[in-house]
């Protein structure tokens, strides 16, 4: 591939799109490294600390709606707008006076979050050539790069300027949707005006459609959630737990959306050589597996199993993006907003789940059971239907 395949004007978009993915996760991956912290401050059990999670998750539940405005009039000032959203209410946490102040600033960011998440992989599909899979890859390299760096300039920036002083960060998220703003306010490919059309017929043709697929879809993210969501909830937490500094237990939360990264570049990449199926199905096959030995080795061999498991477990969301964009979906933002709302509100549940089990038995045996649970979604991956080639 020469330099002129590379920056061609489409492929630049998606570049673009992929840093405004990069930078809008990078405050959204604070929650986890801070946790400790406001466990300490507001003396939090594990259960409340879940909370905290779902409350980010919440605005999901409007996931399918975003994605009928999105279908009807095309949401890219909100993809656009997002990042600095998000960037503010982040930002802010550290001056937060209390507990439901955190709540309430987590389900801002969370609602910023769904109205960039949610139309920005049909943009791409849009701008995208034939090489789907791999523009899928590149926006989620985005996501995984961020929950890398981003525990990382969290840390860096309270042992800086204390906790409180986080809020200096929010710029680079101002920045990022001005930039947005001027570079995709006159790209009319990415906006999609189609016919009036009602809500609840919309969901209810979708979901007739994509029966089959949702199904397998909920397998593969019950097996995701059991395994990659909460180790990255709770990860900084056990480690701090163990006796780890917050600068260790954030550089292990970094090593492994760093190996994340490497695993998401190759499925969506490979897939489209090999098929969406079956690579979901290897993959959906071998995180439990890693989850296991992520429990066994992580006592002796701390950063090989947790890059083994990031580069496994969370390699699935690229190839499931352009699975749902290839399934010729009537209305696809409100396909991608159905599996958004699944896959937001399952993570939250089990992370809700695994801080109560945490709370009863201790944090080693609620991250066994959750390995163990993950393997309840691997008679439904099957029913991924058969690549269309």
């Amino acid at each position: 591939m020469n330099l002129k395949q590379l920056i061609t004007p489409n492929k630049l978009k998606v570049y673009l799109i992929s840093t405004g993915h990069l930078i809008h996760d990078i405050y959204t991956s604070f929650l986890s490294p801070v946790l400790p912290l406001l466990i300490e401050k507001f003396s939090l059990t594990y259960t409340l600390a879940a909370y905290l999670r779902l409350a980010m998750r919440l605005p999901s539940i409007l996931n399918p709606f975003i994605g009928h405005i999105a279908d009807g009039i095309g949401l890219k000032y909100f993809v656009a707008l997002a990042p600095a959203i998000t960037a503010i209410a982040m930002s802010l946490i550290g001056k937060a006076p209390n507990y439901f102040s955190i709540i309430i600033l987590l389900i801002v960011a969370g609602l910023s979050s769904s109205f960039f998440h949610v139309p920005a992989p049909v943009i791409l599909k849009r701008i995208s050539d034939k090489k789907l899979g791999m523009s899928m890859s590149c926006f989620q390299i985005g996501g995984e790069l961020s929950r890398t760096i981003g525990p990382i300039i969290v840390v860096g920036a309270i042992s800086l300027w204390s906790f409180a002083g986080i809020y200096r960060l929010m710029p680079l998220g101002i920045i990022i949707s001005i930039v947005l703003l001027i570079k995709l306010k006159d790209e009319k490919s990415i906006t999609h005006k189609s016919k009036k059309h009602n809500f609840k017929e919309s969901i209810s043709t979708t979901l007739r459609q994509g029966k089959k697929l949702i199904y397998a879809l909920l397998g593969i993210l019950l097996i995701k959630s059991f395994t990659a969501s909460v180790v990255s909830a709770f990860l900084p937490t056990y480690l701090s737990f163990k006796g780890y500094s917050l600068w260790m237990a954030g550089g292990a939360l970094s090593i492994l959306q760093a190996a994340a990264i490497i695993g998401v570049l190759l499925t969506g990449t490979i897939s489209d050589i090999i098929g969406r199926r079956r690579l979901l199905i290897f993959v959906s096959f071998c995180s439990p597996l890693a989850m296991l030995l992520f429990l066994i080795g992580i006592k002796h061999a701390l950063i090989p199993v947790v890059i083994l498991l990031g580069l496994i477990s969370f390699s699935s969301t690229p190839v499931i993006l352009a699975l749902i964009q290839e399934n010729n979906f009537k209305y696809p933002s409100i396909a991608n907003g159905i599996y958004m709302t699944i896959s937001f509100l399952l993570t939250s549940i089990i992370v809700l789940f695994f801080g109560k089990i945490a709370d009863i038995l201790g944090l080693e045996k609620a991250f066994l059971i959750s390995g163990l649970c993950s393997f309840l979604g691997l008679p439904l991956v099957f029913l991924i239907p058969k690549d269309k080639i």
